[in-house]
Protein backbone atom coordinates (compact mmCIF):
# COMPACT_ATOMS: atom_id res chain seq x y z
CA UNK A 1 0.00 0.00 0.00
CA UNK A 2 2.91 2.03 0.74
CA UNK A 3 4.77 1.52 -2.26
CA UNK A 4 1.82 1.87 -4.62
CA UNK A 5 0.70 5.35 -3.22
CA UNK A 6 4.38 6.99 -3.28
CA UNK A 7 4.05 5.73 -6.76
CA UNK A 8 0.43 7.37 -7.50
CA UNK A 9 -0.47 3.91 -8.53
CA UNK A 10 -3.72 2.69 -7.99
CA UNK A 11 -4.03 -0.56 -6.59
CA UNK A 12 -6.82 -3.51 -5.79
CA UNK A 13 -6.94 -6.57 -3.35
CA UNK A 14 -6.98 -10.14 -4.42
CA UNK A 15 -8.68 -12.89 -2.45
CA UNK A 16 -6.91 -14.76 0.15
CA UNK A 17 -4.76 -18.05 -1.44
CA UNK A 18 -6.91 -19.94 0.96
CA UNK A 19 -10.53 -18.58 -0.68
CA UNK A 20 -8.89 -19.80 -4.26
CA UNK A 21 -8.13 -23.13 -3.10
CA UNK A 22 -12.04 -23.70 -1.66
CA UNK A 23 -13.17 -22.26 -5.15
CA UNK A 24 -14.70 -19.74 -2.96
CA UNK A 25 -13.20 -17.03 -4.81
CA UNK A 26 -11.04 -16.70 -8.54
CA UNK A 27 -7.64 -14.67 -8.91
CA UNK A 28 -9.51 -12.47 -11.16
CA UNK A 29 -11.76 -11.06 -8.06
CA UNK A 30 -10.15 -8.25 -7.85
CA UNK A 31 -12.20 -5.54 -5.11
CA UNK A 32 -10.89 -1.92 -4.01
CA UNK A 33 -9.56 -1.80 -0.85
CA UNK A 34 -11.90 -1.14 2.49
CA UNK A 35 -11.09 0.28 6.33
CA UNK A 36 -11.23 -3.06 7.53
CA UNK A 37 -8.29 -4.16 5.25
CA UNK A 38 -6.71 -1.85 8.00
CA UNK A 39 -6.87 -4.13 10.72
CA UNK A 40 -3.72 -6.28 9.85
CA UNK A 41 -5.92 -9.71 9.94
CA UNK A 42 -8.96 -11.35 8.01
CA UNK A 43 -12.96 -10.42 8.76
CA UNK A 44 -13.83 -12.59 11.09
CA UNK A 45 -17.15 -14.82 10.69
CA UNK A 46 -18.74 -16.86 13.65
CA UNK A 47 -20.44 -20.15 13.29
CA UNK A 48 -23.53 -18.64 13.93
CA UNK A 49 -25.64 -21.51 12.79
CA UNK A 50 -27.39 -21.80 16.37
CA UNK A 51 -28.52 -18.72 16.30
CA UNK A 52 -31.63 -19.53 13.63
CA UNK A 53 -33.14 -21.34 16.50
CA UNK A 54 -32.66 -19.29 19.60
CA UNK A 55 -34.05 -16.72 17.42
CA UNK A 56 -37.05 -18.66 16.44
CA UNK A 57 -40.52 -17.46 17.92
CA UNK A 58 -38.88 -14.89 20.08
CA UNK A 59 -39.64 -11.06 20.63
CA UNK A 60 -36.81 -9.15 20.67
CA UNK A 61 -36.16 -5.63 22.13
CA UNK A 62 -33.21 -3.68 20.82
CA UNK A 63 -32.66 -0.34 22.69
CA UNK A 64 -30.58 1.93 21.14
CA UNK A 65 -31.40 0.88 17.75
CA UNK A 66 -30.17 3.63 15.98
CA UNK A 67 -27.08 3.92 16.78
CA UNK A 68 -24.04 2.12 15.09
CA UNK A 69 -23.76 -1.26 17.49
CA UNK A 70 -27.18 -1.34 17.59
CA UNK A 71 -28.41 -0.83 13.85
CA UNK A 72 -26.46 -3.60 13.16
CA UNK A 73 -27.55 -5.64 15.88
CA UNK A 74 -31.14 -4.67 14.35
CA UNK A 75 -30.08 -5.94 11.09
CA UNK A 76 -28.41 -9.29 11.98
CA UNK A 77 -31.55 -10.12 14.15
CA UNK A 78 -34.06 -9.45 11.63
CA UNK A 79 -32.31 -11.59 9.45
CA UNK A 80 -33.17 -14.41 11.92
CA UNK A 81 -37.00 -13.56 11.47
CA UNK A 82 -38.07 -13.60 14.98
CA UNK A 83 -41.73 -13.81 15.91
CA UNK A 84 -41.29 -9.74 16.72
CA UNK A 85 -38.33 -6.97 17.36
CA UNK A 86 -39.02 -3.67 18.86
CA UNK A 87 -36.64 -1.45 17.80
CA UNK A 88 -36.66 1.31 20.90
CA UNK A 89 -34.45 4.71 20.68
CA UNK A 90 -34.70 8.64 21.11
CA UNK A 91 -33.03 9.37 17.93
CA UNK A 92 -36.36 10.15 15.43
CA UNK A 93 -34.02 10.88 12.40
CA UNK A 94 -32.09 7.47 13.06
CA UNK A 95 -35.18 5.38 13.76
CA UNK A 96 -37.05 6.50 10.87
CA UNK A 97 -34.52 5.97 8.40
CA UNK A 98 -33.19 2.26 10.28
CA UNK A 99 -37.24 1.16 9.58
CA UNK A 100 -37.02 2.30 5.83
CA UNK A 101 -33.67 0.33 5.71
CA UNK A 102 -35.04 -2.69 7.09
CA UNK A 103 -38.61 -2.75 5.26
CA UNK A 104 -36.50 -2.98 2.39
CA UNK A 105 -34.23 -5.33 3.17
CA UNK A 106 -36.95 -7.90 4.94
CA UNK A 107 -40.24 -6.79 3.61
CA UNK A 108 -43.48 -8.42 6.02
CA UNK A 109 -40.76 -8.95 8.62
CA UNK A 110 -42.81 -7.96 12.29
CA UNK A 111 -41.02 -5.10 13.81
CA UNK A 112 -42.22 -2.08 15.77
CA UNK A 113 -40.03 1.06 16.01
CA UNK A 114 -40.99 2.61 19.42
CA UNK A 115 -39.36 6.56 19.90
CA UNK A 116 -38.54 6.71 23.75
CA UNK A 117 -35.75 7.24 26.37
CA UNK A 118 -34.47 4.64 28.54
CA UNK A 119 -34.15 7.26 31.24
CA UNK A 120 -38.46 7.33 31.13
CA UNK A 121 -39.44 4.44 33.98
CA UNK A 122 -42.95 4.82 32.33
CA UNK A 123 -42.43 4.27 28.83
CA UNK A 124 -39.67 1.81 29.55
CA UNK A 125 -42.18 -0.19 31.85
CA UNK A 126 -45.37 0.49 29.05
CA UNK A 127 -43.64 -1.08 26.18
CA UNK A 128 -41.84 -3.95 27.66
CA UNK A 129 -45.17 -4.92 29.97
CA UNK A 130 -47.03 -5.06 26.47
CA UNK A 131 -44.96 -6.54 24.10
CA UNK A 132 -42.98 -9.19 26.46
CA UNK A 133 -39.91 -9.59 25.13
CA UNK A 134 -38.19 -12.62 25.75
CA UNK A 135 -34.61 -11.03 24.92
CA UNK A 136 -33.38 -7.10 25.75
CA UNK A 137 -30.11 -6.37 24.08
CA UNK A 138 -29.14 -3.22 25.46
CA UNK A 139 -26.73 -0.61 23.19
CA UNK A 140 -28.77 2.41 24.26
CA UNK A 141 -25.61 4.76 25.72
CA UNK A 142 -23.83 7.64 25.90
CA UNK A 143 -20.16 6.76 24.62
CA UNK A 144 -17.96 9.50 24.09
CA UNK A 145 -15.33 10.01 26.80
CA UNK A 146 -14.59 14.31 26.41
CA UNK A 147 -18.15 14.56 25.82
CA UNK A 148 -19.24 12.93 29.14
CA UNK A 149 -16.09 14.32 31.18
CA UNK A 150 -17.72 17.67 30.44
CA UNK A 151 -21.20 16.53 31.42
CA UNK A 152 -20.88 13.59 34.02
CA UNK A 153 -24.63 14.07 35.27
CA UNK A 154 -25.90 12.87 31.73
CA UNK A 155 -23.33 9.79 31.51
CA UNK A 156 -25.03 9.04 35.12
CA UNK A 157 -28.86 9.59 33.97
CA UNK A 158 -28.53 7.61 30.79
CA UNK A 159 -25.77 5.02 31.30
CA UNK A 160 -26.69 4.14 35.03
CA UNK A 161 -29.74 4.98 35.76
CA UNK A 162 -31.09 4.16 31.87
CA UNK A 163 -29.76 0.21 32.55
CA UNK A 164 -31.54 0.33 35.91
CA UNK A 165 -34.84 0.96 34.23
CA UNK A 166 -34.00 -1.50 31.62
CA UNK A 167 -32.83 -3.78 34.13
CA UNK A 168 -35.85 -3.53 37.03
CA UNK A 169 -38.30 -3.90 33.88
CA UNK A 170 -36.97 -6.57 32.01
CA UNK A 171 -36.68 -8.85 35.69
CA UNK A 172 -40.35 -6.85 36.72
CA UNK A 173 -42.04 -8.74 33.35
CA UNK A 174 -39.95 -11.85 33.34
CA UNK A 175 -37.89 -11.43 29.84
CA UNK A 176 -35.23 -14.73 29.94
CA UNK A 177 -32.37 -12.93 28.75
CA UNK A 178 -30.98 -9.23 29.39
CA UNK A 179 -27.75 -8.37 27.24
CA UNK A 180 -25.72 -5.30 28.16
CA UNK A 181 -23.43 -4.12 25.56
CA UNK A 182 -20.06 -2.53 27.44
CA UNK A 183 -16.79 -1.36 26.85
CA UNK A 184 -12.97 -1.81 27.16
CA UNK A 185 -12.96 1.49 28.76
CA UNK A 186 -14.98 -0.27 31.85
CA UNK A 187 -11.75 -1.92 32.52
CA UNK A 188 -9.62 0.29 34.97
CA UNK A 189 -11.52 3.03 34.16
CA UNK A 190 -9.87 6.44 34.48
CA UNK A 191 -12.93 8.40 32.75
CA UNK A 192 -16.71 8.76 33.64
CA UNK A 193 -17.86 6.89 30.97
CA UNK A 194 -15.92 4.13 31.74
CA UNK A 195 -16.68 4.00 35.31
CA UNK A 196 -20.70 4.44 33.98
CA UNK A 197 -20.05 1.20 32.30
CA UNK A 198 -18.68 -0.62 34.65
CA UNK A 199 -21.51 0.09 36.97
CA UNK A 200 -24.09 -1.33 34.14
CA UNK A 201 -22.00 -3.87 34.14
CA UNK A 202 -22.41 -4.50 38.17
CA UNK A 203 -26.14 -3.69 37.90
CA UNK A 204 -26.44 -6.90 35.43
CA UNK A 205 -24.14 -8.81 37.83
CA UNK A 206 -26.20 -7.82 40.92
CA UNK A 207 -30.07 -8.78 39.18
CA UNK A 208 -28.90 -12.04 37.88
CA UNK A 209 -31.16 -14.99 39.54
CA UNK A 210 -30.98 -18.61 38.81
CA UNK A 211 -34.71 -18.80 38.56
CA UNK A 212 -35.54 -14.98 37.05
CA UNK A 213 -34.09 -13.31 34.25
CA UNK A 214 -30.91 -13.75 32.73
CA UNK A 215 -28.53 -10.94 33.12
CA UNK A 216 -25.02 -10.80 31.06
CA UNK A 217 -22.48 -8.22 29.93
CA UNK A 218 -20.48 -7.68 26.37
CA UNK A 219 -17.34 -6.17 26.92
CA UNK A 220 -15.33 -5.24 23.46
CA UNK A 221 -12.87 -2.39 22.23
CA UNK A 222 -13.71 0.42 19.23
CA UNK A 223 -15.45 -0.75 16.49
CA UNK A 224 -14.51 0.53 13.04
CA UNK A 225 -16.70 3.27 11.36
CA UNK A 226 -19.12 4.07 14.50
CA UNK A 227 -20.92 7.61 14.31
CA UNK A 228 -18.41 10.28 15.86
CA UNK A 229 -15.54 7.51 16.36
CA UNK A 230 -11.76 8.36 14.92
CA UNK A 231 -12.51 6.43 11.05
CA UNK A 232 -15.25 8.62 10.11
CA UNK A 233 -12.80 11.75 11.09
CA UNK A 234 -10.40 10.37 9.00
CA UNK A 235 -12.08 10.15 6.35
CA UNK A 236 -13.99 13.98 6.40
CA UNK A 237 -10.84 15.32 7.17
CA UNK A 238 -8.68 13.66 4.00
CA UNK A 239 -11.58 14.39 2.14
CA UNK A 240 -11.41 18.45 3.08
CA UNK A 241 -8.00 18.35 2.49
CA UNK A 242 -6.04 17.88 5.79
CA UNK A 243 -4.92 18.08 8.51
CA UNK A 244 -6.01 14.90 10.00
CA UNK A 245 -5.77 14.86 13.58
CA UNK A 246 -4.35 12.73 16.29
CA UNK A 247 -4.03 13.20 19.80
CA UNK A 248 -0.60 11.80 20.47
CA UNK A 249 1.63 9.77 17.95
CA UNK A 250 1.96 6.97 20.73
CA UNK A 251 -2.13 5.84 21.02
CA UNK A 252 -2.97 2.48 20.48
CA UNK A 253 -6.88 0.83 20.17
CA UNK A 254 -8.77 -2.28 20.00
CA UNK A 255 -10.76 -2.34 16.59
CA UNK A 256 -13.15 -4.68 15.02
CA UNK A 257 -15.79 -4.18 12.53
CA UNK A 258 -19.44 -3.02 13.32
CA UNK A 259 -21.06 -6.55 11.51
CA UNK A 260 -18.08 -8.63 13.76
CA UNK A 261 -18.95 -7.12 17.02
CA UNK A 262 -22.89 -7.17 16.64
CA UNK A 263 -22.32 -11.20 15.53
CA UNK A 264 -19.72 -11.67 18.30
CA UNK A 265 -22.81 -10.19 20.90
CA UNK A 266 -25.50 -12.46 19.17
CA UNK A 267 -23.29 -15.68 20.02
CA UNK A 268 -22.43 -14.52 23.30
CA UNK A 269 -25.52 -13.88 24.56
CA UNK A 270 -27.00 -17.24 22.70
CA UNK A 271 -24.49 -18.98 25.43
CA UNK A 272 -25.24 -17.02 28.69
CA UNK A 273 -26.99 -19.05 31.39
CA UNK A 274 -26.72 -16.31 33.46
CA UNK A 275 -24.19 -13.66 35.67
CA UNK A 276 -21.70 -13.60 32.54
CA UNK A 277 -18.89 -10.96 31.71
CA UNK A 278 -17.94 -12.19 28.24
CA UNK A 279 -15.00 -10.49 26.50
CA UNK A 280 -14.37 -10.17 23.03
CA UNK A 281 -11.04 -11.33 21.20
CA UNK A 282 -9.91 -7.65 19.51
CA UNK A 283 -6.65 -8.81 18.10
CA UNK A 284 -3.83 -6.93 18.55
CA UNK A 285 -4.13 -3.04 19.26
CA UNK A 286 -3.33 -0.72 16.37
CA UNK A 287 -1.84 2.79 16.21
CA UNK A 288 -3.66 5.47 15.82
CA UNK A 289 -1.14 7.28 14.11
CA UNK A 290 -0.56 4.19 11.59
CA UNK A 291 -4.58 4.41 11.11
CA UNK A 292 -4.30 7.41 9.82
CA UNK A 293 -1.31 6.95 7.33
CA UNK A 294 -2.80 3.93 6.07
CA UNK A 295 -6.03 5.81 5.74
CA UNK A 296 -4.53 8.03 3.64
CA UNK A 297 -2.97 5.46 1.86
CA UNK A 298 -6.35 4.07 1.02
CA UNK A 299 -6.96 6.97 -1.26
CA UNK A 300 -4.03 6.98 -3.38
CA UNK A 301 -2.08 9.86 -1.90
CA UNK A 302 1.22 10.37 0.67
CA UNK A 303 1.09 10.94 4.17
CA UNK A 304 3.31 14.00 5.20
CA UNK A 305 3.63 14.61 1.71
CA UNK A 306 0.17 15.80 -0.03
CA UNK A 307 -1.59 15.82 3.71
CA UNK A 308 -0.61 16.49 6.55
CA UNK A 309 -0.51 14.74 10.42
CA UNK A 310 -1.22 16.88 13.63
CA UNK A 311 -1.12 16.10 17.18
CA UNK A 312 -3.31 17.73 19.03
CA UNK A 313 -2.10 16.42 22.75
CA UNK A 314 -4.77 13.41 24.87
CA UNK A 315 -7.85 14.57 25.72
CA UNK A 316 -10.00 14.89 29.18
CA UNK A 317 -10.36 11.25 30.51
CA UNK A 318 -8.42 9.82 27.23
CA UNK A 319 -5.80 6.98 27.99
CA UNK A 320 -2.85 6.13 25.28
CA UNK A 321 -3.75 2.69 25.85
CA UNK A 322 -6.81 0.52 26.23
CA UNK A 323 -6.94 -2.97 27.71
CA UNK A 324 -9.86 -5.31 27.62
CA UNK A 325 -9.42 -6.68 31.44
CA UNK A 326 -8.31 -5.10 34.39
CA UNK A 327 -5.43 -6.52 36.33
CA UNK A 328 -7.49 -8.44 39.12
CA UNK A 329 -9.97 -10.28 35.93
CA UNK A 330 -8.66 -13.43 34.32
CA UNK A 331 -9.82 -14.98 30.98
CA UNK A 332 -11.44 -17.64 30.87
CA UNK A 333 -12.47 -19.94 27.24
CA UNK A 334 -15.20 -20.59 26.25
CA UNK A 335 -16.86 -22.91 23.15
CA UNK A 336 -16.35 -20.01 20.73
CA UNK A 337 -12.98 -19.41 20.54
CA UNK A 338 -13.22 -15.28 20.05
CA UNK A 339 -15.19 -15.33 23.22
CA UNK A 340 -13.89 -14.72 26.94
CA UNK A 341 -15.36 -14.81 30.05
CA UNK A 342 -14.38 -13.30 33.09
CA UNK A 343 -15.29 -12.21 36.28
CA UNK A 344 -16.15 -8.42 37.05
CA UNK A 345 -13.50 -7.18 39.63
CA UNK A 346 -13.78 -3.47 39.70
CA UNK A 347 -14.85 -2.90 42.97
CA UNK A 348 -17.15 -3.98 46.15
CA UNK A 349 -20.89 -4.93 45.30
CA UNK A 350 -21.49 -4.01 48.43
CA UNK A 351 -21.01 -0.37 48.01
CA UNK A 352 -23.24 -0.28 44.89
CA UNK A 353 -26.48 0.47 46.20
CA UNK A 354 -25.17 3.42 48.72
CA UNK A 355 -23.17 4.69 46.08
CA UNK A 356 -26.52 4.54 43.80
CA UNK A 357 -28.30 6.29 46.14
CA UNK A 358 -25.67 9.33 46.25
CA UNK A 359 -25.24 9.88 42.17
CA UNK A 360 -28.98 9.61 42.36
CA UNK A 361 -29.31 12.98 44.68
CA UNK A 362 -26.25 13.91 42.90
CA UNK A 363 -27.75 14.09 39.45
CA UNK A 364 -31.62 15.24 40.99
CA UNK A 365 -29.65 18.97 42.10
CA UNK A 366 -26.92 18.88 39.32
CA UNK A 367 -23.45 18.16 41.19
CA UNK A 368 -21.40 17.32 38.32
CA UNK A 369 -18.17 17.90 40.96
CA UNK A 370 -20.31 15.57 43.57
CA UNK A 371 -21.12 12.62 41.13
CA UNK A 372 -17.27 12.43 40.36
CA UNK A 373 -16.20 12.23 44.34
CA UNK A 374 -19.21 9.26 44.68
CA UNK A 375 -17.94 7.70 41.39
CA UNK A 376 -14.26 7.41 42.80
CA UNK A 377 -15.60 6.38 46.27
CA UNK A 378 -16.92 3.24 44.34
CA UNK A 379 -14.11 3.09 41.40
CA UNK A 380 -11.04 4.55 43.07
CA UNK A 381 -9.36 4.70 39.72
CA UNK A 382 -11.30 7.57 38.12
CA UNK A 383 -9.18 10.67 37.55
CA UNK A 384 -10.03 13.73 39.56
Amino acid sequence: MRECSEAKVAFRIVPRVKEIIEGKAQVSTLRKPRVEDLLGRPVVKSDVSELKDFFKGKTVMITGAAGSIGSELSRQVAAYSPKLIIFFDWWENGLCELQLELTKLFPGFKAKFVIGNVQDKGKVESVVKKVKPNYIYHAAAYKHVPAMEDSPEEAVKNNVFGTLVMATAAKKYKVEKFVIVSTDKAAHPKNVMGATKLITEAIGRKMNSKKGTKFMAVRFGNVLGSHGSVVPIFERQIQEGGPLTVTDKRMTRYFMTIPEAAQLILKAASMGKGGELFVLDMGTPIKIIELAENMIRLHGIVPYKDIEIVFTGIRKGEKLHEKLINSREKLLATREKRIFMTESLGFKMTKLSGVLRLLKSDVVTNKPLKIRRHLRELIPTLSK
